[in-house]
């Protein structure tokens, strides 16, 4: 987040099955000049070490994705949405 103007994380877990649809979008659905702008991270949430992080975020449900503009969090989305919302999410992001 810090190397990049924007960034999303996406947080997941391998028991989810909508993290792998969600994966899904964000590495193939998002639009080239996005995808060149927006750096996109995940993050696992069943490792030990991420859990205070998971904590700090108060992540109660998954997919959750974090949006951060100059390295501020900007807006957080839960649950798995529609490619076009996730698109219209980084449009408004870069904006």
């Amino acid at each position: 987040m810090q190397a990049n103007r924007f960034a999303v994380v996406h947080f997941w877990a391998s028991w989810n099955g909508y993290d792998v649809r969600m994966k899904n979008i964000l590495a193939s659905e998002v639009p080239e000049e996005l995808s060149r702008v927006v750096a996109i991270g995940r993050l696992d949430t069943e490792r030990t070490e991420h859990h205070d992080l998971c904590r700090r975020y108060e992540i109660r449900n998954l997919p959750f994705l974090t949006f951060y503009r100059e390295g501020l969090l900007v807006e957080t989305l839960t649950g798995l949405r529609e490619s076009v919302e996730i698109i219209g999410h980084l449009q408004r992001l870069v904006a």
